[in-house]
């Protein structure tokens, strides 16, 4: 299972998988982010892929091969990031375009740049596309921030026992007096809601761009 992109992970890039965006802006050209989007879950897809395979090699029912269990949690490791920032980059193209909508022009702050902020927004002021899907954005958002900050994370050894799964330790900000999460995530179920999430992006990205020509 992987990320539904319109690609196999290795095909070159086709033209008929974007659809016209902005191509001058005053953050770039948007057709181009949008196909460094789809690049970048091919990645995503290559480290999938690795997940479930070095997972595999995990189910020996003995001593495990040398380097596949810490194989296997960097390739989850890596993949939520090509995933957490996918997902940014989505966030913030949608927020523009749709800013530039309402005010006639681009603006000189992004101010929902990423899935956290998403997050963190009353559900009344979400934009459509993402409402949908504030459970993934929130999963996604911890387990990458857990990732990239949290200094007890690189103490757990686990590995799925009937599945790859995504584990993480999480401390906000490494301090003690913060309550410790553990979060324990299917990545098949990930895959499963990212899927929709992406779609949901695309079609309204489609739209405008539809309205647009």
């Amino acid at each position: 299972m992987l990320i539904d992109n319109g690609k196999k992970p290795n095909e070159p890039y086709n033209a008929g998988l974007g659809f016209w965006l902005p191509p001058r802006t005053t953050y770039g050209n948007f057709q181009l982010k949008f196909m460094k989007i789809v690049q970048r879950l091919d990645q995503a897809n290559r480290r999938i892929e690795d997940s479930f395979n070095t997972w595999k090699s995990c189910q020996t029912g003995g001593m495990l091969p040398i380097g596949a269990l810490e194989q296997h949690v960097f390739a989850n490791e890596e993949l939520v990031y090509m995933l957490r920032r996918a997902a940014d980059e989505l966030v913030s193209l949608i927020w523009c375009i749709t800013s530039h909508e309402k005010n006639g022009s681009y603006p000189t702050k992004i101010k929902t740049d990423c899935i956290g902020a998403v997050v963190a927004q009353n559900e009344n002021d979400r934009h459509p596309a993402f409402s949908d899907h504030v459970e993934l954005m929130s999963v996604l958002n911890d387990v990458s921030n857990a990732f990239k900050h949290s200094f007890i994370n690189s103490d757990h050894t686990l590995v799925g026992a009937d599945e790859p799964r995504v584990h993480a330790l999480g401390l906000a900000y490494n301090k003690q007096s913060y309550t410790k999460e553990f979060y324990d995530v299917s990545l098949v179920s990930m895959i499963e809601k990212y899927n929709m999430f992406y779609r949901s992006c695309v079609s309204w990205l489609e739209s405008y761009s539809a309205k647009c020509r």
